[in-house]
């Protein structure tokens, strides 16, 4: 019983005392607080922001609350976590089949790319990719359209955007396919256990998922065009791009990082 007693009362002691300094931190705020005029809590979030957001997946503006400036970062971390996991997932792929090649060349090339961006520290990939190459890049009137319809310049990466028009009776469509597509399934699985027969459900799958959408299109009044960005003068020597989907250059670099 003395041994056990032994082993808890070091674990309560500080345990209590993580408690007291994390009350004493606390309360000290708190009184610092009240006497500066600071309210404690989270009453801040309804108030104005007062700042912009040069990329946002949403409306914003400085008007709009802190909670609504939390939830555009909130979705940018989310986007960038998404195509950061889409282009390491294929790079890593293929780097990866790469270091199992029998070729000589192709394996220690491989091995190369992992090894070095594994000891590089990553807040120097991001000054690299930030400061080193995108700066380097060219000012918007002085950039070459690639592909004729992409603008990649020291302001970001200005690609077409989508318009669409009716783009919810479009994902209804989806959806429809998609529960088409199980219900099928699962009823071709039956009929095979119980009669034996065998439904084709991949080409019946294929063709539902390009039916529906495409009757979406034909009588669902949806719509599909594209905007382009275009170089607008708005001073003497100031220039940007109007229209269109312009990333800025933060994304970029945290998106190179990610790979």
């Amino acid at each position: 019983m003395n041994s056990k007693i032994r082993k808890i009362l070091p674990q309560i002691a500080t345990l209590l005392a993580v408690v007291l300094i994390f009350g004493f931190f606390t309360f000290n705020a708190q009184v610092n607080m009240d006497n500066r005029g600071i309210e404690f809590g989270y009453g801040f979030l309804s108030q104005e922001s007062s700042f912009d957001v040069q990329f946002s997946l949403i409306e914003y503006d400085g008007s709009h609350s802190y909670a609504r400036a939390y939830l555009v970062g909130l979705l940018n971390t989310l986007l960038v976590a998404f195509i950061g996991i889409i282009f390491a997932t294929i790079i890593g792929v293929i780097v990866g089949i790469a270091r199992l090649s029998p070729n000589y060349l192709i394996e220690r090339s491989a091995a190369f790319y992992v090894e070095f961006f594994r000891n590089i520290p990553l807040l120097l990939q991001i000054f690299f990719w930030y400061f080193a190459a995108l700066r380097a890049l060219p000012l918007p009137q002085d950039a070459e359209a690639i592909f004729g319809v992409f603008f990649l310049t020291i302001k970001g990466l200005f690609v077409p955007r989508f318009v669409w028009e009716n783009l919810d009776i479009f994902f209804y469509s989806l959806i429809a396919a998609i529960i088409s597509i199980v219900v099928i399934r699962n009823y071709a699985r039956k009929l095979q256990e119980s009669e034996g027969k065998q439904l084709p459900v991949f080409s019946i799958s294929v063709g539902l998922l390009i039916i529906l959408p495409l009757l979406a299109f034909l009588i669902g009044g949806v719509s599909l065009s594209f905007e382009m960005p275009v170089l607008e003068q708005i001073a003497t020597t100031s220039f940007k791009y109007a229209g269109g989907l312009g990333l800025p250059p933060e994304l970029i670099a945290l998106t190179c990082l990610k790979h």
